[in-house]
């Protein structure tokens, strides 16, 4: 049963930076808003310059904005209204996304990787994908998506941030985030199976020393504004007091017992596919 999200007032903006477990985020978003009130960009043909022509009228009537875009698109919609995202580990983010490309004919830098045999040392020095090069930061600083990232990117980021996220989430700290999100915006329905998880892929540690240097190199920007969102995220957890912890807890063990049952019932398969 959907939640009445009516209940939020304001407009709510998911920033879906990619392979941030957002794509399980989705699934729980649906059970909080009617079909009317979403508009998600990067699906049924909903493109931004799509978005961008819509009436007025038609804009007014969203009450959650979703997808893979960058910051900004709270200037074409009316108030009140805040964003939330969730930020990764940028090393892992990058590993994640390259070994999803492998296994993904329809991504547009497939073809490049599989004709060339390309490691991801290559992949990443070859620059072919600009999501691989202080991605997390490009999406939150806004502006010119393919302009060179600068200081001043990695600091409009933050900046935005802290002025127009409700909720800056960690990738990492799943279930913490869910509920800091169900306090923000009246979710009631938080369980969930993981979504679009890349599988076998090395871990970090298992890394070439070449090629982990090679993905901090590329991004430092975003290693600096993911411990920035950590600082956040933490300062936001402190301020729920001392039963959030347990709230999260019991959340867990409620969640993994269903996810167990769920996959005894006939008929139903553990998903093997976050984001």
């Amino acid at each position: 049963m959907l939640a009445n999200s009516s209940k939020t007032k304001q407009t709510v903006i998911f920033l879906h930076i990619v392979k941030t477990a957002g794509t399980t985020v989705h699934q729980i978003i649906d059970r909080h808003y009617q079909p009317d009130e979403m508009y998600w960009i990067g699906t049924k043909g909903y493109t931004f310059e799509h978005f961008t022509s819509l009436s007025e009228a038609d804009r007014a009537k969203i009450r959650l904005l979703r997808g893979h875009m960058v910051f900004g698109l709270h200037e074409f919609l009316p108030g009140p209204l805040t964003y939330f995202t969730l930020l990764r580990d940028p090393v892992e983010r990058v590993i994640s996304y390259y070994y999803y490309i492998r296994r993904t004919p329809q991504h547009y830098c497939y073809d490049l990787i599989s004709s060339n045999d390309m490691s991801l040392k290559e992949f990443i020095e070859n620059k072919a994908d600009i999501l691989t090069l202080n991605g997390q930061t490009r999406v939150l600083a806004g502006g010119k998506w393919h302009a060179e990232c600068t200081e001043g990117a990695v600091e409009a980021a933050k900046r935005n941030l802290q002025e127009h996220f409700a909720i800056v989430g960690l990738a990492e700290r799943f279930d913490e985030t869910l509920h800091l999100l169900k306090k923000a915006f009246n979710w009631q329905n938080l369980r969930y199976t993981r979504q679009n998880v890349t599988v076998n892929r090395p871990r970090r540690d298992e890394l070439a020393p070449a090629t982990l240097d090679a993905i901090i190199k590329a991004n430092q920007f975003d290693i600096e504004l993911y411990q920035y969102a950590t600082e956040l995220f933490e300062e936001k957890i402190r301020q729920q007091g001392p039963l959030f912890a347990l709230q999260v807890k019991l959340f867990q063990l409620v969640n993994q017992n269903r996810t167990r049952f769920s996959r005894l019932l006939p008929g139903r398969t553990a998903s093997t596919t976050t984001s």
